[in-house]
């Protein structure tokens, strides 16, 4: 108990000192509060990870986890944007959208987006890469970067690059333990302990990610979130059993892992 305690004062102590380095919600989402977006279109996960069914098609097991988590992930992303305020395209007419402009990753992350604003209402495009997973028993980690787009002006609203691990427990051999609550995840979705890990880190990191965004231009709180501290552009996150280890990382560090 004194050790967990002791663990706890950590975390906080280094999440606090990151917010109190960081800018400010109006520096760093200073358009989020010039354009005042409301509805938000969830692009299809761009996965550009280095898929293990390339070299090893035979390994179905492994390649149904990143396809699972994957899944799972695209899943998450609106629960956090709704509880900000946000209203977000559901999933079905996402589909349908997804289907008729059929623009590329590189079209969406770059590219002219005004057609969605003109067509279909949408203010904003929350585009999201899965750059690479690496796993060894220890730990489970997935390279991701967030890009908020605005259909009206084409101009990044938010972007971060999130280097995301899970820890693993290990015993005395070095194999995996499966732990109560990667258990009961794995359970209540139906899905293989690899999947439930995968799923649980990505899900957290959804949450972490996106409800740091100033909430809504709708809800009265709008205004009062201009001189919160913001994420910054390049995070370590660690999750380990009972919390969240949050740290900044310089793009260096990222692209040197996540790119070579």
């Amino acid at each position: 108990m004194k050790t967990k305690a002791i663990l706890s004062t950590i975390i906080l102590a280094t999440i606090l000192a990151v917010g109190c380095n960081a800018e400010k919600k109006i520096e760093t989402y200073s358009e989020i509060y010039s354009e005042r977006p409301v509805t938000i279109y969830l692009a299809p996960i761009n996965d550009k990870a280095e898929r293990k069914v390339e070299k090893y098609p035979s390994d179905e097991a492994y390649n149904n986890e990143l396809n699972t988590a994957k899944a799972y992930m695209y899943q998450t992303l609106a629960s956090p944007l709704v509880k900000r305020g946000y209203y977000v395209i559901g999933p079905v007419a996402s589909a349908h959208i997804a289907e008729v402009t059929n623009l590329t990753p590189k079209q969406l992350r770059n590219g002219d987006l005004k057609s969605f604003s003109n067509d279909y209402g949408i203010d904003a495009i929350l585009i999201v890469t899965l750059h690479k997973w690496i796993d060894d028993n220890e730990k489970k980690t997935a390279y991701l970067e967030y890009q908020l787009r605005s259909t009206k002006s084409n101009t990044d609203m938010m972007h971060i690059w999130v280097m995301a691990t899970k820890a693993v427990t290990t015993n005395l051999k070095g194999d995996p333990i499966k732990l109560k609550n990667d258990t009961k995840f794995a359970k209540r979705f139906d899905i293989d302990n690899g999947s439930a890990q995968r799923s649980f880190l990505l899900e957290k990191v959804n949450d972490y990610i996106l409800r740091n965004l100033p909430t809504s231009s709708q809800r009265r709180q709008f205004e009062k979130d201009m001189y919160k501290a913001s994420n910054p552009t390049y995070i370590k996150y660690l999750w380990m059993d009972g919390g969240a280890d949050v740290q900044e990382c310089s793009a260096e560090e990222y692209e040197s892992q996540a790119f070579l």
